[in-house]
């Protein structure tokens, strides 16, 4: 046994069809005209500290492969290899370790703690120093990020980066919306994912288990981004869930962990529960308008009370008082009722309420489970791991869950100089209650938004236990939060998703390496809705309804680089080449039907026998799209003193314009390590100092597909004709529904990044420290058209600018056995031009809001529009 010391669509399916069957040559030929194969040893051994404490966590290579093990609480490890092979031992905080095995089967390591500089970490298609990376790139601590629990680990992520916000609803499976430094496109502005090398463009990663992560890094600068190209424009974040077998028998890992979510500093801290206290607030807005206080509620305005019905109100001459209200106050309001005339939809009669706390009504605490089950193993020239995961989160507003149930199978093979695997998971999730992204639109949509201006005076039921509401004058329109949840609760959303790679890799020398592999994501995501009849609220509804969809989608990416490494002398070189061709179809179905004859959730279905035939509807639609690239890197390294990287990326993409179609996206990165220059070689408080200069440029094609010709479809209500006015010779017609432009083109993200890495008294104190500005042009964008034009959606087109500037910084402390850290940016974004004519636009709610959003040339993106008081109008002439 040896001790190791530390040490350091438009696209012609041809094209896509002729590159895959070079790209399959070139891996064929690698993998089966090599000499032959070494000899697969166990290899295991004890990773500890230089003070002779077990590492946990140490990530265990072997060189050129993507064969890894990851040591335990004990500090141990077991992988098989070549006999002839090199392993790798790498531990943020850490200084990397590298030996060859040379044939033995125990290899104990001791790592050094290193500073910042001289981790590595995952950086696109490869693995960095700090200390080479030029760009803006930070790190996730995944062991601190896993002691919180919840459905997506995009969740894990707020305030443990600078420069990242995360913005979710807080129901559980919620869609998590992230932005790196800002907005910075008038389109999607969702950052680019890349799990285990497979690139995801979507914010929705709830199928992904967060106990099997293992790294997240986050490239938040063209520099460091670019070599992703057209879908680098916002960021991208790189999620390695690689935790694999080890050598040896089956080992069972099971974790169990529960607890209870309750919803703190909600709007219970604003809402007015007392009857009496709201009037005191609406009478003085009513005597500050000039107008006079209402008394069909209240009753007198200066001596006040709670009416003892709040519907039927003030109403002696309305049919709907006939035979119900006996007996009536000098105010108009009913002091006594006839409670045998209730009658559901129509008479209805509502108590009122000396005060309902409408939070509390719909919120409360709920269950958190999360359970895992790790079964690993392997043998002499392979590996296996297979996680399973249930996950089970109650919602804090009633009638609201989700579950998840999700297995992981991970399995690498080696021959020699040839290693293949896979990387596969099954998800199956379910949603049951209000959607996840309450609210919606506007204050009458969701359960918050009605929550938050349902007045107290309401009771929750009527004197039949139906939902009550504020049907009379003066009590607004907003409906009953607890029954808008209750009428969700058999609302079902259901994804079902594949998610994974097939990979295979070539070391061909300890320089030269070869990698292909061949990502793949198919999903289907259905959902079913109900809407209840809404007689209860002042602008009624008698009849119901019922919606589902189905969307089903495929995308893949395949993926083949080369990489050579050389070092002479002090010059150390790094150069990496790759080809990537992705494709992805979607097709979507949406039908619903109204009044249905029964709405128990067994007779929800859309079919003409079961609501009013003529309601039916049905709409489909889908996509597909394509792209293809070519990309290469070098990174240069002189003496650990100076660095340089250049990265250049050509991308094609379906979704534009022919002529348009391709884009060429370069970058550069300059680096100089100057604790390593003589004059602070000796410097008692920088132990490690890195300067960074980054400049890159990447693309946005993030639009729908098909968008460069004119669309057409129809509907009921739309396009469709009765011809005989006898409602049985309906005739389907069509019109223009969006607006193409033949000349779509790349919208361009250009970057600048200048920051600083500084190591302070002997590792003790890390300060990062980025500034950077980000242009936008040619931004895709979709300009209102005048009401003259139609009701054609207009086409996208390429105008104006946007940039971004701003600071990101870090200042952390670690010790031998705890770390603090503090982080902090700040961005300003602004709209530099539009079309050169207009200078601003309404944002797209305005419709609903009436203007209140603008987006307006020298202001930020999504300006609130309102008027700035200026002083009292005293007279008429003013």
């Amino acid at each position: 046994m040896e001790k190791i010391q530390s040490g350091r669509s438009s696209f012609r399916n041809s094209h896509l069809h002729r590159l895959g069957a070079v790209g399959m040559a070139i891996l064929l030929t690698l993998a089966f005209g090599g000499t032959a194969l070494a000899q697969q040893i166990p290899v295991s051994g004890t990773v500890t500290s230089a003070g002779g404490t077990p590492l946990q966590g140490v990530r265990v290579r072997l060189q050129g492969t993507d064969v890894v093990a990851i040591t335990g609480a004990n500090g141990r490890y077991s992988i098989a290899a070549p006999s002839n092979g090199t392993l790798s031992f790498t531990l943020v905080g850490q200084r990397a370790v590298e030996t060859p095995i040379a044939g033995r089967t125990t290899i104990d390591v001791t790592m050094e703690a290193i500073s910042y500089l001289e981790q590595v970490v995952v950086t696109a298609y490869t693995e960095q120093r700090r200390a080479d990376i030029t760009g803006a790139v930070s790190s996730i601590n995944v062991e601190s990020a896993s002691r919180q629990t919840g459905a997506s680990v995009l969740q894990r992520l707020d305030a443990a980066v600078p420069g990242i916000t995360v913005v979710a609803s807080g129901s559980p499976g919620a869609r998590s919306t992230v932005r790196i430094r800002g907005i910075s496109s008038f389109q999607n502005n969702d950052p680019l994912y890349v799990i285990d090398g497979t690139p995801v463009q979507e914010s929705y990663l709830n199928f992904l288990n967060p106990n099997d992560i293992t790294s997240i890094q986050v490239l938040k600068d063209a520099s460091s981004a670019s070599i992703f190209g057209a879908r680098a424009s916002n960021g991208v974040i790189l999620i390695e869930t690689t935790k694999r077998g080890v050598a040896g028998p089956p080992q069972v890992t099971f974790r169990a962990r529960t607890g209870m979510a309750t919803p703190v500093r909600g709007y219970d801290d604003i809402l007015i529960t007392n009857s009496l206290d709201y009037f005191e607030v609406m009478k003085a807005s009513y005597e500050n308008a000039g107008e006079a206080v209402p008394t069909n509620i209240y009753g007198d305005p200066n001596n006040p009370s709670v009416p003892a019905f709040i519907w039927p109100n003030n109403c002696p001459a309305t049919s709907a008082c006939t035979g119900v209200v006996t007996s009536f106050d000098a105010f108009g309001r009913p002091t006594a009722v006839n409670q045998a005339a209730y009658s559901y939809p129509n008479t209805l009669i509502m108590p009122g309420s000396q005060g309902t706390n409408w939070w509390d009504a719909v919120f409360g605490s709920a269950m958190v489970s999360d359970y895992n089950l790790d079964v690993a193993g392997g043998g002499e020239d392979n590996a296996y791991r297979v996680s399973f995961n249930y996950f089970d989160q109650g919602g804090t507003a009633k009638f609201n869950h989700f579950k998840r149930g999700s297995v992981r199978v991970n399995t690498t093979f080696t021959r020699g100089k040839l290693n293949f695997g896979e990387n596969i998971s099954l998800a199956l999730e379910r949603h049951v209650g209000g959607l996840p992204n309450d609210p919606g639109g506007y204050a009458e949509d969701g359960i918050l938004g009605k929550n938050i201006l349902q007045q107290p005076v309401i009771p929750i039921y009527d004197i039949n236990g139906n939902f009550a509401g504020g049907k009379a004058k003066t009590l607004g329109n907003q409906g009953n939060p607890l029954k808008f949840a209750s009428a969700a609760r058999n609302n079902t959303t259901k994804n079902n998703q594949v998610f994974g790679n097939v990979f295979a890799g070539l070391d061909v020398s300890p320089q030269f390496s070869f990698k292909s592999r061949l990502g793949f994501n198919v999903a289907q995501r259905t959902s079913l809705t109900f809407t209840p009849a809404s007689p209860e609220v002042a602008e009624a509804t008698f009849g119901n309804g019922a919606g589902e969809n189905r969307n089903d989608f495929n995308d893949w990416t395949w993926t083949n680089t080369l990489r050579y490494v050389k070092a002479l002398s002090r010059h150390n070189f790094d150069l990496l080449v790759g080809q990537e061709a992705n494709r992805g179809n979607n097709r979507y179905i949406e039908a619903s039907i109204g009044n249905l004859l029964n709405t128990s959730p067994d007779s929800r279905y859309i079919q003409d026998a079961l609501g009013q035939a003529s309601t039916k509807n049905v709409f489909t639609t889908g996509g597909r799209n394509a792209l293809l690239s070519v990309f290469g890197k070098a990174d240069y390294n002189f003496a650990d003193k100076y660095v340089a990287s250049f990265t250049l990326r050509r991308d094609g993409s379906s979704r534009l314009a022919p002529g348009n179609q391709w884009g060429t996206f370069p970058a550069a990165g300059l680096g100089w390590r100057i604790s390593n220059e003589p004059f602070l070689a000796n410097s008692r408080i920088f132990s490690d100092v890195m300067l960074r200069f980054g400049w890159g440029v990447t693309g946005n094609q993030l639009i729908p597909s098909g968008r460069i010709v004119a669309q057409f479809g129809g509907s009921r209500g739309d396009t469709y004709y009765d011809v005989s006015g006898s409602n049985s010779t309906i005739v389907g017609g069509f019109r223009q529904t969006s607006l193409g432009n033949p000349n779509l083109k790349w919208e361009e993200n250009k970057s600048t990044n200048v920051g600083a890495d500084i190591v302070l008294f002997e590792g003790k104190v890390n300060f990062i420290v980025d500034v950077y500005r980000r242009a936008t042009s040619n931004l895709l964008f979709d300009p209102r058209l005048p009401a003259t034009a139609g009701v054609a959606a207009p086409p996208i087109v390429n105008v104006g600018e946007m940039k971004n500037t701003g600071v990101d910084f870090s200042i952390g402390h670690q010790a031998a056995s705890w770390s603090v850290s503090f982080n902090g940016s700040h961005y300003k974004n602004e709209i530099v031009s539009i079309d050169g004519v207009q200078d601003f636009f309404y944002g797209p709610i305005s419709t609903r809001f009436g203007n209140q959003v603008i987006n307006q040339v020298g202001h930020p993106i999504g300006s609130f529009h309102g008027l700035v008081t200026d002083g009292y109008f005293q007279t008429q002439a003013e």
